[in-house]
C-alpha cells in the first residue's frame, strides 16, 4: 500500500487547477450506456473509479479510447448487458448507476452488490423503490442486484430522502421510458444538474434537474454528445482547508464559486479571506483560526464529503468547534487517527466536538478517500512529519493530489 509522507511547516503558495469532478464524471460516464453512440467527455479526471468505470464498460463491449489527456471516447453501440465483471463492480459504490443506464436501454440489468468506502449506512433500497415504480421487477441475492421489466413507463417516483444514486438510477431509468415521470425529493446536488445537462444534450427531456422536482419525458431514443465535465467541487473545497491549515495564500483556477459558497461561508467564519479573481478563486490565511459550528446537510448544505477535512482544520482553531453529519452520521472512523496525531475530539450524537489541539506528525492510517483527505490537511498543519498508510485511497477521488501540494509548497513525498 503507497505512503504519503508530509511534513509540516510549509506555507502554500501558487496557483493550482481543479479537475473535473468525480461524483459528476461517473454517472455520465455510465449515462453513455444508453446513447446506444459515441460520446466525447473532457475534463474528465483519471482517478481509480473512472477508470474502474472505463474497464467495466469495455468488459461489456464498449470501445474506448483516449484522444488527449483528460479526454476519452466511449462507443457504447456494441454493448452485451449483465456482464459487468463482480470484481470491478464490487470495488466502488457507483457501480450501482448501471443498474439504470441497463434497464432504460436493455430492459434489463446485472449488477454485484456495490463497494466503495465505508462511511456508514448505505443500502440500495431507495434505488430498488425507484426502479420498482418505473416497472422493473427487482430482486437481491447471490452476492447482485438483478432487475428487469418487459416494458419501462414513466411513473411518480417519491425519494423519503434526497437520495443521490436513487436520484440518479431514476433519471437514468426513466430517460427512455413511454411517458412521463416525476422524481420528488429528488437530490439537488451539482453533479445531478450536470447528468441532467449531458442527457438533455444527447436528446433526453428532463427539467427541474437541480431542484426537488424532476419531470423525465421518455424519448425514443439517445444520440451520443461532446460534453466538458464541471469542475470538482470537493477537490477544490479540500483545497482552501490545506491552505487553511498551513496558511499562505493559493489560487484555485477551474472551479465554480457558486458551488462552493457552502464551504466558504463557515471557512471564512474561521478566518481565511476567499474572493473571487476573474477565473480564480483565491484565499490566504495568515492570522489564527477560529472555531466552527457547521452541520453536514444534502446540497446546498455543507458537504458531507468535506466535514473530515473541517474537522481536522478545526483541530487548529482558538476555540472549540462543533460538527455534526445528518448525511452519514458514523462518518467518523478517521477521528482515532486524528487522535494518534494529538487531536482533542469528543463524540456526540452523530457528530464531534472537537477543542484546540497541537498536532504533532505521527502513523496514521488512511480508512476512506475523504477520511484520507482530512488527515493530508491535519499533517499540513502539524508540527513534524506524518505517514500517512493506505494513502492510495485518495487516488479514488484526487487526481495528482500529492504532485498538486508540492506545487504549492507543501514538503510531501510519496513512499
Amino acid at each position: 500500500m503507497k505512503k504519503l509522507i508530509l511534513r509540516g511547516g510549509n506555507r502554500l503558495f501558487g496557483e493550482v487547477t481543479v479537475g473535473g469532478f468525480k461524483n459528476a464524471a461517473l454517472p455520465i460516464l455510465f449515462a453513455t450506456v444508453l446513447t446506444a453512440d459515441v460520446s466525447v467527455i473532457e475534463n474528465l479526471p483519471m482517478i481509480r473509479d473512472v477508470c474502474h468505470t472505463l474497464d467495466m464498460l469495455t468488459a461489456m463491449g464498449a470501445k474506448v479510447t483516449h484522444p488527449a489527456p483528460h479526454t476519452v471516447t466511449v462507443d457504447t453501440r456494441s454493448l452485451t448487458p449483465c456482464t459487468a465483471p463482480d470484481e470491478l463492480a464490487s470495488s466502488f459504490r457507483a457501480s450501482s448507476y448501471l443498474l439504470g443506464a441497463e434497464l432504460g436501454r436493455f430492459g434489463r440489468a446485472r449488477v454485484a452488490l456495490p463497494g466503495g468506502c465505508r462511511i456508514g449506512s448505505r443500502p440500495l433500497d431507495l434505488h430498488i423503490l425507484a426502479l420498482t415504480a418505473l416497472g422493473a421487477d427487482v430482486t437481491v441475492g447471490s452476492g447482485a442486484v438483478r432487475a428487469e421489466a418487459s416494458h419501462i413507463f414513466g411513473g411518480r417516483i417519491a425519494l423519503p430522502i434526497p437520495s443521490v444514486g436513487a436520484t440518479v438510477n431514476a433519471i437514468l431509468g426513466s430517460a427512455l421510458a413511454d411517458g412521463e415521470t416525476e422524481i420528488r425529493g429528488a437530490a439537488r446536488e451539482p453533479h445531478i444538474e450536470e447528468l441532467c445537462r449531458f442527457l438533455n444534450e444527447a436528446g433526453a427531456d428532463i427539467t427541474g434537474g437541480g431542484e426537488e422536482r424532476i419531470r423525465v419525458r421518455g424519448a425514443s431514443r439517445l444520440h451520443g454528445v461532446h460534453h466538458r465535465l464541471m469542475p470538482d467541487m470537493i477537490e477544490a473545497g479540500t483545497l482552501l482547508t490545506a491552505v487553511g491549515a498551513a496558511g499562505g495564500e493559493i489560487a484555485l483556477r477551474g472551479c465554480e464559486y457558486r458551488h462552493l459558497t457552502s464551504v466558504i461561508k463557515p471557512l471564512c467564519g474561521m478566518g481565511l479571506r476567499i474572493r473571487r479573481e476573474g477565473e480564480l478563486v483565491v484565499a490566504a490565511r495568515e492570522g489564527a483560526i477560529g472555531p466552527c459550528s457547521v452541520a453536514a446537510e444534502p446540497y446546498p448544505g455543507f458537504p458531507t464529503d468535506m466535514h473530515p477535512q473541517l474537522t481536522s482544520l478545526a483541530t487548529l482553531a482558538d476555540g472549540t468547534s462543533h460538527i455534526r453529519d445528518t448525511v452519514f452520521p458514523d462518518r467518523f472512523a478517521y477521528v482515532g487517527e486524528l487522535r494518534r496525531m494529538g487531536a482533542s475530539i469528543d463524540f456526540e450524537c452523530g457528530g464531534v466536538t472537537v477543542h484546540p489541539s497541537r498536532l504533532c506528525g505521527g502513523r496514521v492510517r488512511a480508512q476512506d478517500l475523504r477520511a484520507g483527505a482530512a488527515l493530508a490537511v491535519a499533517a499540513l498543519g502539524a508540527r513534524g512529519e506524518t505517514v500517512i498508510r493506505d494513502a492510495d485511497l485518495l487516488e479514488r477521488g484526487y487526481e495528482s493530489f500529492p504532485e498538486k501540494l508540492k506545487s504549492l509548497g507543501a514538503c510531501v513525498n510519496i513512499r
